[in-house]
């Protein structure tokens, strides 16, 4: 059939041999991976002065023909795929939005930003009608690689060629330009364009940046915000807040009422956070002392079909042990081992710092003996609430006699 068609067009007249007829062969000879004859019956029609020049019918049959997986033959290189675009654009024929962003995606992912920056420049001086998601994709490549000042090149030129920003715009420039006070002059820029008002993307990304820099207040004063303005969170907000605990030293008591509200409304919306949520939240929530909390939202875990993991339950028997409601721990310790998951090494400190605490140093010593006997390695905080507690208790020697003890551990770690 190909080798038929082949021979009818070799056959024809050279005036029957039009656009319409060349666009016809190149698909069938592109489909039986015959690459190299359909690029030179291409190369014929990309010729300055060509009279049968190439059609957007050519530019898709060329363009999204190699880009199908079931096609046979070799693949362009990028570098050829490059030529292929700009001759096409000397013809006034240019790739579609979609097709344009994947490949310029494709370069600034394999490291040729230059290549991506040099294509879209050749295509703004062809005049070809570029859209934004072609530019987003340059500056997030831009960005990512810290190259500030072309990324701010690239906004200078879309407006100079009136391609209008949208709010993925924003919020690339929010993520990779990202300073507290450029970010808020952005969502305010963006509120200047009656078209385009900040979403759920933007205030998440700005929320982030100033928890990330300990800047709590102006966060929580942004998700206040976001809310009065009826941008709905989602559950890349509600991480966020969980994590923003981490920044603040390990403590959520200033995010915790919003945070839990805000996790409860996302339930009942329908909306459904990973577990990641669930175990940071119960971290957090342990952490600050709010117990009744954190054992509704472990509960509500479960009915998420969720388990909790090793660091969830031993945030769970800490915070039990901080409120002095040792049954309650214990209750998640023997759950914890009906799970068939063993007490790790935090798990046996925890309960050891507890009984140290309360000043019952014969149990914790017990405790110690039990996590050696289950081949779990005594640590420096393991040591150093037993050796603190026999202290209190004005145990010198005892105290003098456990640390003498931790030069015969060559096994010794310095982790928590």
């Amino acid at each position: 059939m190909v080798d038929k068609s082949v021979i009818v067009f070799n056959e024809l007249d050279p005036s029957l041999k039009n656009t319409h007829v060349r666009n016809v062969l190149i698909n069938v000879l592109l489909r039986d991976g015959r690459v190299e004859y359909a690029l030179n019956v291409l190369d014929e029609m990309l010729q300055p002065l060509s009279e049968v020049p190439p059609n957007n019918i050519t530019g898709d049959i060329i363009f999204y023909g190699f880009e199908k997986r079931e096609r046979k033959g070799r693949n362009l290189s990028e570098e050829d795929t490059i030529k292929l675009v700009l001759n096409f654009g000397k013809h006034s024929v240019f790739p579609k939005t979609n097709w344009l962003s994947q490949f310029i995606s494709r370069l600034c992912r394999s490291g040729k930003i230059n290549q991506a920056w040099n294509v879209l420049h050749e295509l703004l001086r062809l005049r070809a009608p570029l859209e934004t998601p072609p530019f987003n994709v340059l500056l997030t490549g831009l960005g990512r690689s810290g190259d500030v000042k072309r990324m701010n090149t690239v906004l200078a030129e879309m407006k100079e060629s009136d391609i209008q920003p949208n709010v993925v715009t924003f919020g690339i420039l929010i993520n990779q330009l990202w300073r507290q006070e450029e970010g808020l002059h952005l969502m305010e820029r963006m509120r200047s364009m009656k078209w385009l008002a900040p979403n759920t993307v933007t205030y998440n990304s700005l929320i982030d940046g100033f928890y990330k820099v300990g800047e709590i207040e102006r966060g929580k004063k942004l998700f206040d915000q976001m809310n009065e303005e009826g941008v709905s969170p989602n559950v890349i907000t509600l991480n966020i807040l969980v994590d923003a605990r981490a920044d603040m030293g390990g403590s959520i008591v200033h995010l915790s009422s919003s945070v839990v509200d805000l996790f409860v409304q996302m339930l009942r919306s329908g909306c459904s956070p990973d577990a990641i949520v669930y175990y940071s939240l119960i971290s957090g929530l342990c952490k600050a002392g709010r117990m009744d909390d954190a054992s509704n939202v472990l509960s509500k875990l479960k009915e998420a079909g969720f388990h909790p993991d090793i660091v969830c339950y031993n945030a769970l028997v800490s915070g039990f042990c901080e409120k002095n409601k040792i049954d309650k721990a214990y209750e998640i310790i023997k759950e914890m081992e009906e799970a068939g998951m063993k007490p790790d090494s935090v798990s046996y400190n925890t309960s050891i710092a507890y009984f140290c605490k309360i000043g019952d140093s014969a149990l914790a010593r017990r405790v110690m003996k039990l996590m050696i006997t289950e081949g779990i390695v005594p640590t420096i905080a393991t040591y150093g609430a037993l050796i603190h507690a026999y202290c209190l208790n004005q145990n010198i020697m005892e105290a003098m006699k456990l640390f003498n003890d931790i030069s015969s551990y060559q096994r010794f770690h310095q982790t928590p």
